[in-house]
């Protein structure tokens, strides 16, 4: 689903995350960038407390210089991430060090200039990113260590199998030497263990042997401050302070939703023993994270007599192809008013998985190549609906970047990290909505009455609500990682201690400080940023609720779609549009009236839910909890 996915953040070389992770065409080769322009220009000394003065110097000497050099470094990673090869990454790790040595550069130059006194927050915002060094901080072996160690533990996830027949008696199942397996038994992650643990029957003990090989195979082998704003008084204790506030908010639905869907593994599961007031083993749960439950809708269906809202079926029946489901998320934002895709957009994204052979990293992801109309998405797409779904989701990065086009290079990004993941997200919440998946023709027989609602809101709840715990503790987890909190004797038990806390879950089988399960999840490996994603859950229900009032959606938040309105696409793109350019609390107010991050639209939304699972929960004497 669409929480796998994420955009190719480069935007100001300043910052340049060196190893965020994007895609490119396949030469195996850095074009060099001749930064010499700006060690040449003459700064004016007189000037230098002059935000105006600053603002030229961006424009006219900055940005032709970054933006050659953010093409080549995408360039660079798109090769590698197309095509896992030694050359390719020599190439990403030249790039690396190129793109260093320009944000050294530009970080000592913002540092000249005094704006300490300017009234010109726009500017104050640019400079002071654009002394932040970094990655850059790293001497150029250390730099190049990092990116070794970070492209080897993506090219691990993106290139490992177990060994694993899934039509073997569970009796026969052993962890098999993946050296020596035959070569129809080597399963990736990526689409064949996904889609065992999302169909298979159920067999606890494949299951469990599933769980554990992955992560064998994969797990063995600086990011706040663009949230916070100093202009505004928003500090980092305050961001996280939100974060918990907004968690709080969030806890009392999740802990129902976990103590219904406990109950209904114990129904299915009898010799499992699981305990009805304890947490529940992780790989029960349907998904090799646990990070989102709609695998065991078929058999946690609040009324299992009404048709599951999976549209997968009536896809493959109207011969739905990987093309025509892209062209109809375009389709989607075009009859709201946005930009259309661009022609290279078409010619150069990879949609499928290539058939000749080569390593590519599957995990799908928007990018941006800093060049009129070149964006492109990566991604090994399926014909099924969570694919539909995620198809939107990558289509709304592709849309912010065409949207923020014009701004100077330094503000071409999302207000913050979690903007840029909730749009996509947003789009699809009317997407997948009864009445539009009916309206596409893909729904039949949608009844709309209570039981139905109820369906649809607790399928949307194994999505959303049972990924928040996760996603909020993907980088609490990492945290104090960086900080020592959690010392490297115990990098696998803190791990464990956040997933019990927070998600009431437990490993599928005993682990031990020789695992790392946290290096199972490809962001780990890629040194990806995970908060965006919680971030992005909460505030993707309030710019809903705005664009649905934009629309003039009338009834439940739950029912709203937002599918031809322009008022809505004209509201959506006046924040699109800003980019980085204010700080994300004024991008926050263009589209939704306030500058605050808020569970209350989430929570609006599941409300009906959340007072169902209550009551089933009191009849059949279970409490939430663990």
């Amino acid at each position: 689903m669409a929480r796998g996915c994420c955009w190719r953040n480069t935007s100001v070389v300043f910052l340049l995350g060196i190893v965020c992770l994007l895609l490119g065409p396949a030469k195996g080769k850095f074009t060099p960038v001749d930064i010499s322009p700006l060690e040449r220009y003459y700064l004016d000394e007189t000037k230098l407390t002059s935000a105006e003065y600053f603002r030229s110097w961006l424009t006219n000497v900055y940005n032709p210089v970054g933006q050659k050099m953010a093409q080549s470094v995408e360039e660079a990673y798109w090769d590698y991430d197309t095509n896992i090869t030694a050359a390719n990454e020599a190439a990403t790790i030249e790039s690396s060090q190129a793109s260093a040595n320009l944000t050294r550069l530009v970080a000592k130059i913002a540092a000249k200039f005094d704006l300490s006194k300017s009234e010109d927050t726009q500017m104050k915002k640019a400079q002071r990113e654009g002394k932040e060094l970094g990655d850059a901080s790293l001497d150029p072996a250390e730099l190049t260590e990092l990116v070794t160690i970070v492209n080897g533990m993506e090219s691990v996830y993106s290139t490992a199998t177990i060994c694993f027949d899934p039509n073997a008696d569970a009796n026969e199942v052993s962890l098999e030497d993946p050296t020596n397996c035959e070569e129809s038994k080597k399963l990736p992650l990526d689409p064949d263990l996904i889609n065992f643990m999302k169909n298979s029957t159920w067999d606890a003990k494949k299951r469990q042997y599933v769980w554990k090989a992955w992560r064998d195979v994969s797990g063995k082998k600086y990011w706040r401050s663009e949230y916070t704003d100093e202009n505004a008084g928003y500090t980092d204790s305050d961001f996280l302070k939100n974060l918990n506030d907004i968690w709080l908010q969030i806890k009392p639905i999740y802990g129902e939703l976990h103590a219904y869907v406990r109950r209904k593994l114990i129904n299915r599961l009898p010799l499992e023993h699981l305990s009805p007031t304890g947490p529940i083993p992780a790989h029960l749960i349907g998904d090799m994270f646990s990070q989102e439950w709609t695998n065991m809708l078929n058999f946690t269906q609040l009324f299992p007599a009404k048709p599951l809202l999976d549209v997968t079926d009536e896809m493959k029946r109207q011969n739905y192809t990987v093309d025509k489901m892209f062209h109809l998320s375009e389709q989607f934002q075009i009859e709201l008013g946005l930009k259309p895709m661009p022609e290279i957009f078409w010619e150069k994204s990879l949609f499928v998985k290539p058939k000749d052979g080569r390593e590519v990293v599957c995990h799908a992801s928007a990018w941006d190549f800093y060049r009129t109309g070149d964006v492109r998405i990566k991604m090994c797409t399926e014909v099924n609906m969570d694919d539909l779904i995620t198809i939107h989701h990558e289509m709304g990065h592709i849309q912010y970047f065409l949207q923020y086009a014009d701004q100077l290079l330094v503000f071409r990004d999302g207000a913050n990290s979690g903007f840029h993941e909730a749009v996509g997200d947003t789009l699809a919440l009317s997407v997948k909505t009864p009445k539009h998946l009916s309206w596409l023709g893909l729904l039949k027989n949608n009844n709309d009455d209570r039981e139905s609602d109820l369906n649809y809101m607790f399928s949307t709840a194994l999505e959303k609500i049972a990924f928040l715990p996760f996603a909020y503790i993907m980088d609490r987890y990492r945290y104090d990682v960086f900080s020592g909190k959690i010392g490297t004797n115990e990098l696998n038990s803190g791990w464990w201690n956040y997933v019990l806390e927070y998600q009431g879950i437990i490993p599928g089988v005993p682990r031990t400080e020789d695992d790392f399960d946290p290096g199972a999840k490809y962001h780990i490996d890629a040194d990806v940023e995970y908060m965006r994603y919680f971030i992005s859950f909460v505030i993707q229900f309030q710019f809903h609720k705005a664009l649905c009032d934009a629309s003039g959606h009338a009834g439940p938040l739950y029912q709203c779609d937002i599918n031809q309105s322009k008022k809505a696409g004209e509201l959506l793109s006046s924040m699109l549009s800003l980019g980085s350019s204010q700080s994300w609390p004024v991008a926050m107010e263009k589209i939704t009236g306030s500058r605050v991050m808020d569970a209350a639209p989430l929570l609006e939304f599941f409300q009906p839910l959340t007072d169902y699972l209550k009551a089933e929960n009191r009849k059949n004497g279970d409490v939430a909890g663990w």
